[in-house]
């Protein structure tokens, strides 16, 4: 009996260790798994700070940075010596933050400028249009921002003027000389610089002999243009409101008071709606 207890311990020490490994098993394969081997990583080229727009990009502003192979952002660059080759510094187009891939559609080519030109992008055309505190919404509008753009004209003859829109949610590039997207204080300006089609610049040209252009900010979660072509023309008479019809007011009838006429010949004299008799003289 006592080999039979002894065999029966043994079986229950040995089921109990393999219970408590097979939980240590579970709990290893739920946990998180282990992060990718350094062999599927590259490096990228990132800024090693914030380099603001018109700002050189020179080896000091930039460094290496591992990242995972297939997760590359597209035309970044691998070496720092592939942006500073030949000694001559690039600008920035746009402005980068730290630790942002440099891509080559924010930078210029080697020994560019901070021009519109390389902002503008393939197909599109830059056109500058004549703007002042009112229409440029306040000065509100910076480079970045979508707009409507709006021309007035007149139509016909006594007076009658109509606006309409010309253009809807194209980009401002630059206002008067001023083309950073960081810039965040208003700025009154007399130009602003917009991203058009060919088409489009061509209407402007003409727009802006026939009418005043004016802007329309467009709201920063629905920049671009929906298409709908809801609003229509607005003229000159779309601006009297229609008063709601009221009842006509009630007025009580004017009572009429007769004085009794005197006996003999008499005129009668009206004074408002009060009537009397004057007794007249006989012969």
């Amino acid at each position: 009996m006592r080999s039979v207890g002894l065999v029966l311990l043994a079986s229950s020490v040995l089921v109990g260790g393999g219970a408590v490994w097979g939980l240590r098993s579970l709990s290893s394969a739920n946990a998180a798994p282990t992060p990718v081997a350094l062999s599927g990583r590259t490096q990228v080229v990132v800024a090693a700070k914030s380099i603001g727009f018109g700002e050189p990009i020179d080896a000091a502003s930039l460094k290496l940075q591992p990242w995972p192979e297939g997760a590359a952002p597209a035309g970044a660059f691998r070496s720092v010596a592939e942006l500073t080759a030949g000694g001559v510094n690039r600008i920035a187009l746009a402005p980068i933050a730290a630790n942002e891939p440099i891509l080559p559609q924010r930078i210029s080519g080697p020994g560019g400028r901070a021009t519109l030109s390389g902002v503008v992008r393939a197909g599109m055309r830059a056109s500058t249009i004549r703007v002042d505190d009112v229409m440029g919404v306040g000065g509100f509008v910076l480079p970045g921002d979508f707009v409507d753009v709006l021309v007035t004209r007149g139509e016909g003859e006594n007076d009658v003027m109509r606006t309409d829109i010309l253009l809807e949610g194209v980009r401002v590039l630059g206002v008067d000389q001023q083309a950073d997207q960081s810039k965040n204080e208003p700025l009154v300006a007399k130009a602003a610089t917009i991203e058009v089609t060919p088409a489009q610049a061509q209407k402007l040209a003409l727009a802006g002999q026939v009418g005043t252009l004016s802007l329309a900010l467009r709201s920063a979660e629905e920049p671009l243009a929906r298409g709908d072509n809801a609003v229509r023309t607005v003229r000159t008479g779309d601006l009297t409101l229609a008063a709601a019809a009221a009842p006509a007011p009630r007025t009580r009838p004017a009572r009429i008071v007769r004085r009794a006429s005197p006996q003999g010949p008499s005129v009668q004299v009206w004074r408002g709606a009060e009537a009397s008799s004057v007794a007249v003289a006989r012969e």
